[in-house]
């Protein structure tokens, strides 16, 4: 009777607890007072919990986590987000115990730990659980879901290649599948979003072409479509404003305020400066002012309303309200209540401590282009320093972004702001007569876009950087740009009550250093990104680069202007460019003549003239003069890259190649090289020679000559050789870290649409890979076509196969800079090789062997075609690779150590004696 009593009391409470929470679960919504809700859910984690089922109680966590998210949705208090995290955590662990569980019940768990993970900025904790879900392969509707959300959640974090094939995947997974039509819009708007991340002009095609196909899918369907109309047409209007399409992008500003609900001031503001932009743009300057200030007077804070203001007024010649506008824009971006006066500088704490960092860099670059304008038009130089001043505070922004920013911009943001930087910094010196700030600038620009080569993603690939070295990374990111955001929001607080904050941010930036610190010993190629970038001091540069007989001449120029700073022992000469626009369509011209040999004499004296022409901007008077009969390292930049200085002519006599004048080798920047300097390779062996000689891919021709030519330049110093169908892709890859010089005779290309390649027997290595590899090479030497070209940017120069092989670990690189005879090459190659092993340096060595070629060839084989492609980027000391050097530096290295190990033993028998 007793037992059946607890049986019935057991049972009643089930039903009572199994009621009670039936009734509370489909009344549950965000709007039941929090503090009703958390009493009832309290109640159940204390006593029904002991009386349900597993999978019950994993359900009514899962519902509460959800209830939690709804409430934060309304109220945004973080905590609410933390607690529904927590619910649905504890969800997914019971869910998980239970052997026989519903995976798709576990799904929709772990999907929403993925959504809330995602909203917290916890982007590797979003990726891990919407990965288990694609990987567990659930129904349809949830991989859907999750290929989605993973896609979004890859472009957070920067990682755009695998956000666009995951999106694509998921995409291809819903197929025409009506049931999944809003999916598919949004997989389509967020693949559009991501391209326009990577570039909006770069991608301009693709960007149309998916919001294309998501707006045709919007108009076959019922549900209420303006968010994505939005979204559609956001995107759009600002694809059309980058690409200069102003009226066609203005209609779509106009679509999207139409939709806009009247309390959305952030977005109105967003679309009214870009109307406003638009506007001036088509120089209605007066329709410009007017929806600038509409967005001003929608949200004051909006910074780059009060930035395209200040250009507003700057065109007006209105200097004071110009730089007072861009001041406006900077004060809001370090606080809300802040008014400073035109002429004020913030200090580096304040550029710490700031949340729009990106936003703000380009303020202060607009607000020292605004004091160059006001020179320009009154030609006082107290301009110039104030210009002068704030870009130095811009590069000392460019350095706390680089190290501790959250987000990941794409090379093209580094790209342009470093050539709108560093270029205009460059100006701001010439104008005032400060060669060596120049140096500086110059210097900082090339460094940044080097280490821009790869994105922050394929480092963390390359260096197989352990997952949770990049999750702790990426959380002591977070908590500085958390404390940040909580310092900016909190400006109306108690000075006090402010410093806590700030303290709060100083002190997650340190751990953030000791972080990096601690790294940088075990993954070095990673932490490099991170570090500060260190520039050659002017002093050093001066003291070990320029010698009596050694200059330096290096360049910094857009599509619209340029400088060139000549450094010698005897003075420094600093100069402008002069019609550079004229000077890059010359050099498209002069590529186009350098890759063809001279049949007639008219082609002839058309290359003499436009060489010249070329040569008389890039190297005028003054600077031949001092350069004459010297060394000199040459750092160019942009288009600059595309030429060989050596085939320039210096006057109007024919073949008066600047060759004759100099010898000449290439540096990506001084600072650069200096480092590569300071490393010591240690290689095994002298030289390895690779010759697929034919192809696995039928589209590249085969190349009889490569095999003479490697097999020839082996037996100079008893070299290994990898010839035919052991030069494989996988060979090249196992052998490369053990030999001093690497010599690749095969086909080679920038790549028009993919990475640029370099082909082996079987498969191409693309650029990618060859930033993972690591060799240890004194020189590598890429005997192919246009080895030193690639994708031309606008301040980044050339993404070459050549800076690859720098960077994964050559002390220098020859490569070509056009397609190459074979035969020609085969000759100068091996005469290169034999001055190499006489003792010259390596740019003595190939210039000897160019002039070698000029001196015994006549005709249509002295053009530059045949000769000159052939140049020598980074470090300069000589190379002995002989077999009979080795036989000698290792008989005398035995004969040392056999004479101390004999004045040993004869000290020791008479100590013994």
């Amino acid at each position: 009777m007793k037992y059946r009593l607890v049986v019935y009391l057991y049972l009643f409470t089930f039903f009572s607890y199994s009621q009670d929470y039936k009734i509370f679960q489909k009344k549950l919504s965000p709007n039941i007072p929090l503090e009703i809700a958390e009493q009832k859910i309290d109640s159940f984690v204390n006593n029904a919990t002991k009386i349900l089922p597993p999978i019950e109680i994993a359900d009514h966590y899962h519902e509460y986590g959800l209830w939690y998210f709804q409430k934060w949705n309304i109220i945004k208090d973080i905590t609410l987000l933390e607690k529904a995290f927590f619910y649905t955590e504890k969800s997914k662990n019971i869910k998980k115990a239970i052997s026989n569980i519903d995976q798709q019940s576990l799904n929709k768990t772990l999907y929403n730990l993925g959504h809330f993970s995602f909203r917290k900025h916890d982007f590797f904790e979003a990726i891990k659980y919407y990965s288990e879900i694609i990987k567990a392969n659930g129904t349809k509707k949830r991989l859907l879901f999750s290929h989605i959300a993973l896609g979004e959640t890859y472009t957070k974090i920067g990682d755009f290649h695998k956000a666009l094939h995951i999106l694509e995947k998921g995409i291809e997974l819903a197929g025409s599948d009506k049931l999944y039509q809003k999916n598919i819009i949004d997989g389509y708007i967020q693949l559009a979003d991501t391209y326009s991340l990577m570039g909006y002009e770069e991608y301009s095609s693709e960007i149309q072409s998916n919001l294309q196909k998501a707006d045709s899918i919007l108009d076959l369907v019922s549900f209420n479509t303006i968010r994505h109309k939005n979204y559609i047409y956001q995107i759009e209007g600002n694809r059309l404003l980058k690409t200069k399409k102003y009226l066609q992008a203005n209609f779509f500003f106009h679509k999207t305020l139409e939709n806009l609900y009247s309390g959305d001031s952030y977005n109105k503001a967003i679309t009214y400066n870009s109307l406003g932009v638009s506007f001036h743009n088509l120089r209605k300057l007066d329709s410009a002012q007017f929806y600038i200030q509409k967005s001003i007077s929608v949200a004051p804070n909006f910074t780059p309303a009060h930035e395209n203001m200040g250009d507003l007024y700057i065109e007006q010649k209105d200097f004071i309200k110009g730089l007072q506008a861009y001041q406006k824009a900077i004060d809001y971006s370090v606080s809300n209540d802040k008014n400073s006066g035109y002429k004020n500088l913030i200090t580096i704490q304040e550029l710490e401590v700031t949340v729009n960092k990106y936003d703000l860099l380009h303020h202060l670059i607009q607000k020292a282009n605004g004091w160059m304008q006001y020179y320009l038009y009154d030609k006082d130089k107290n301009h110039l320093i104030e210009a002068l001043e704030t870009f130095k505070l811009a590069d000392k922004l460019v350095d706390i972004i680089r190290f501790e920013s959250t987000e990941y911009k794409s090379k093209l943001f580094w790209r342009e702001q470093g050539a709108s930087l560093y270029r205009k910094a460059v100006e701001t010196c010439y104008l005032l007569k400060k060669p060596e700030e120049a140096y500086y600038f110059m210097e900082k620009n090339k460094a940044l876009l080097l280490l821009e080569d790869i994105t922050n993603e394929q480092a963390k690939e390359n260096t197989k950087l352990p997952v949770v070295i990049a999750k702790r990374e990426f959380a002591l990111k977070k908590e500085i740009y958390l404390s940040e955001n909580e310092l900016n929001s909190s400006q109306k607080q108690p000075k006090d009550s402010i410093q806590i904050i700030k303290d709060k941010v100083y002190k997650n930036k340190r751990l953030y250093e000791q972080f990096v610190d601690s790294i940088s010993k075990i993954y070095p190629e990673y932490a490099v990104n991170k570090k500060k970038i260190t520039v050659l001091p002017h002093y050093t540069f001066t003291t070990k680069y320029i010698l009596e007989d050694e200059v330096v001449l290096q360049y910094i120029l857009d599509k619209d202007h340029g400088y060139g700073l000549l450094t010698s022992s005897n003075k420094s000469i600093f100069f402008e460019i002069k019609d550079v626009p004229v000077l890059i369509e010359d050099i498209k011209l002069l590529r186009k003549q350098s890759s063809q040999w001279f049949v007639h004499q008219e082609q002839v004296t058309a290359y003499q003239k436009n060489a010249n022409s070329i040569f008389q901007k890039l190297i005028p008077p003054s600077v031949h003069t001092l350069v004459k009969g010297k060394k000199i390292t040459i750092v160019p930049d942009y288009t600059l890259q595309q030429i060989s200085f050596d085939a320039l002519t210096t006057s109007a006599q024919p073949h008066s190649y600047f060759i004759k004048d100099a010898e000449i080798r290439y540096a990506y920047s001084m600072s650069y090289l200096d480092r590569k300097e300071q490393v010591t390779n240690i290689s095994k062996y002298p030289f390895i020679g690779f010759a697929p000689v034919t192809f696995s891919n039928n589209k590249l021709g085969d190349l009889p000559l490569s095999k003479d030519e490697v097999l020839s330049i082996s037996s100079l110093y008893n070299g290994d050789t990898i010839l035919e169908e052991k030069a494989t892709k996988a060979n090249f890859l196992d052998t490369i870290q053990a030999y001093k010089v690497i010599h690749l005779s095969t086909h080679a290309d920038i790549g028009d649409i993919v990475d640029p390649w370099i082909a082996f027997r079987d498969q191409k290595l693309s650029l990618h890979e060859i930033y993972a590899t690591k060799n240890q090479s004194d020189m590598v030497v890429l005997s192919a076509c246009k080895t030193s070209l690639g994708e031309l940017k606008l301040g980044e120069g050339i993404m070459s196969l050549a800076r690859g092989f720098f960077h994964s670990g050559a002390k220098s690189v020859v490569s070509s800079l056009w397609a190459t005879n074979d035969k020609s090459s085969q000759e100068l190659m091996l005469d290169f090789y034999k001055k190499l092993d006489k003792g010259e340096t390596k740019a003595s060595a190939l210039r000897n062997a160019k002039l070698d070629y000029i001196r015994t060839h006549t005709g249509s084989e002295l053009s530059p075609f045949y000769w000159g492609s052939l140049i020598l980027i980074g470090d300069n000391s000589p190379i002995t690779l002989s077999q009979n050097t080795y036989y000698w530096y290792w008989a005398g290295s035995l004969a040392l150590l056999m004479l101390i190990i004999s004045v040993f033993y004869i000290r020791r028998k008479k100590q013994k004696g």
